[in-house]
């Protein structure tokens, strides 16, 4: 079988040396949590990134409840990389994940949904080993699941899940002591941007130096010696993360309108000599709140997102291609759409790449545990905060969701006893948020029930615009009401509404009966696509007429699976001409300032 994604796997933090371990590996499939990889039968092949349940892997196996796979491969380091630190890279592996180098476990993660790394250089032997990757995937409701059914069979709109590796492996050589995150800070009204580097380990004599190109012309240079310190509670270990402020005059301020990207070249140096060296890219842009609405670049900012899952039909979790990816990316901004909201998914790097490059602004969604217990907040809580880590950099994320429809505090909807814990723990995901980033939005709980939050998000699924319209103004009316088709309260009842944002962040689902898809979607389906459009432009024109609106996203981009509620069929097609969409979605409303 072909190797399929072989391009450089973290577009925004790039070094120019790492070899590809996509391709084909032994797999076992099942087996007891407690085996060790030397009691382990590989008795199949699969297609590393895919999931097994994908057809893509090669083996495409949806009904499998296996808790446990196992991959194999042999690894051999190239001759060249010698006197370097050899890490181990994978994008993605759902959900408990244990690395063996010549049958010593070299280290484990725990999460779906953010990348790892490991030092495997002291586990080779001749710069070869046997690399055998464990992945442990219960079926429990406590673990960050997204839209992957947790019951045997996909239901409503929940998915085929998904178990393993599901984005790119690889190697990549670096020095004893090298750059390991960045944090970069854009100040559009200050003309600079603000670097936060953190190097693995700190020593006295390195230097850091920052290159700052637009139009592939430099815009500044600026080296520095990097400083030793320590804080008076510890003087063993020097702090790994320093900073660096950066001019950028003038700048180009990137939007969906104008995406301009600078790039961003950080070397390291020891005694005048590069011992390492990073490239990534930054957009020049502000994110905030005013009163009641969003401002983007100083400028009130009018969102017209769609949902988006980010399922394939022979991936599931993984396209084929980043062509594809880019894809959907151009499809949203041909229909009209300046946002997407990526839902219940963290994706792949390569979308968020895209989203920048293009132009769309995105809110990055955490896939959601479902009923409250103390392990869901310990498993959310620890990758929520990675998540953001992981994310923080790609200028087009505008907001951050920790939570949507009170999934995760699931007792909220069920009307049982009174727990406070849930609201702490709502409020919690928040903070968390907060804590790393300042500077973008958070939406406390997607949907309704929400607690401290910087925009109200409110769903509804009527098909009857005048409904609509009539349930948002008893809403104005009365901010403690529960009038949406969901039934429940918008703000939880020990939270006031304070002049916050306000959008419908999912509405429409219009299926349409004439294309013959069968499957789940919201309310009567409309019987043809000019009645289709209709709805959807009545439904559009509804949020676009309330003035204390700042916006809304669509339900959803393409049908997936079971669920035919999409703009586009599952592969791709779109039900109607791109430019109808246009005219129904590429509008602010007639009342909105003129940017």
């Amino acid at each position: 079988m072909d190797v399929l994604r072989k391009e450089y796997p973290r577009p925004a933090f790039r070094r120019q040396h790492w070899q590809s371990l996509n391709g084909m590996w032994d797999f076992s499939l099942g087996g007891l949590m407690k085996n060790e990889p030397g009691s382990v039968t590989f008795d199949k092949e699969i297609r590393v990134p895919f999931a097994y349940q994908t057809e893509l892997s090669g083996i495409g196996d949806k009904l499998d409840t296996s808790d446990v796979v196992w991959y194999r491969r042999s690894v051999s380091v190239p001759e060249a990389w010698d006197g370097q630190r050899v890490f181990l890279n994978i994008g993605a592996s759902d959900y408990e994940t244990t690395v063996f180098v010549n049958g010593l476990v070299v280290g484990s993660h725990r999460g779906g949904y953010v990348p790892f790394a490991f030092d495997i250089t002291d586990y080779l032997k001749d710069r070869t080993g046997e690399l055998v990757i464990k992945v442990v995937d219960e079926n429990r409701t406590s673990q960050p699941r997204g839209k992957q059914s947790a019951n045997y069979e996909n239901w409503g709109c929940w998915y085929t899940r998904i178990t393993g590796i599901w984005q790119s492996v690889w190697l990549e050589p670096v020095a004893d002591v090298h750059l390991q995150h960045l944090r970069v800070i854009p100040n559009i009204d200050e003309e600079s941007v603000f670097v936060e580097y953190e190097l693995n380990e700190v020593r006295d004599d390195l230097e850091v130096r920052f290159r700052t190109c637009f139009a592939g012309s430099v815009v500044n240079e600026v080296s520095a010696p990097v400083p030793v310190r320590h804080t008076r509670n510890c003087d063993l270990h020097a702090r790994r993360e320093n900073s660096l402020t950066v001019a950028v005059p003038d700048p180009e301020l990137w939007s969906p309108e104008n995406p301009n990207l600078y790039d961003l070249q950080i070397e390291l140096l020891r005694d005048g000599q590069v011992i390492d060296q990073v490239e990534t890219y930054f957009g020049m842009r502000k994110v905030e709140s005013r009163g009641n609405r969003i401002y983007l670049n100083n400028r009130p900012y009018y969102l017209r997102m769609v949902l988006d899952q980010g399922f394939w039909p022979e991936g599931i979790y993984t396209p084929g291609t980043v062509d594809e990816i880019k894809k959907d990316v151009d499809m949203m901004k041909e229909a009209g759409f300046n946002g997407a909201r990526k839902h219940q998914k963290i994706e792949d790097p390569y979308f968020y790449h895209y989203c920048d490059t293009e132009g769309l602004l995105v809110w990055a969604e955490m896939p959601s545990c479902y009923v409250y217990d103390e392990y869901n907040v310990m498993n959310i809580m620890q990758e929520w905060q990675r998540v953001v880590r992981h994310l923080y950099n790609y200028p087009s994320i505008m907001a951050w969701v920790p939570m949507n429809e009170s999934w995760g505090v699931e007792q909220f909807r069920k009307g049982l006893p009174y727990d406070k814990r849930l609201r702490f723990h709502l409020d919690a995901m928040y903070n968390a948020a907060k804590a790393l980033d300042p500077h973008r939005l958070v939406i406390s709980n997607d949907g309704w029930q929400l607690g401290v939050t910087d925009i109200i998000a409110i769903h509804d699924y009527t098909q009857d615009h005048v409904d609509l319209t009539n349930k948002y103004n008893a809403f104005k009316e009365d901010r403690k009401s529960a009038p949406f088709s969901h039934g429940f309260e918008i703000i939880l009842p020990e939270y006031e509404y304070e002049g916050q944002p306000i959008l419908v962040t999912e509405y429409g689902g219009v299926k349409v009966e004439s294309q013959g898809a069968e499957g789940w979607g919201y309310g009567q389906a409309a019987q043809n696509v000019p009645e289709m459009l209709e709805r959807m432009k009545e439904l559009t024109d509804a949020i676009l007429n309330e003035r204390e609106l700042s916006g809304y996203c669509y339900t959803q981009l393409t049908d997936v699976q079971q669920e035919v509620n999409g703009l586009f069929s599952f592969d791709r097609e779109t039900k109607a001409p791109l430019e109808d969409y246009a005219e129904v979605f590429g509008r602010n409303p007639d009342w909105w300032p003129r940017r």
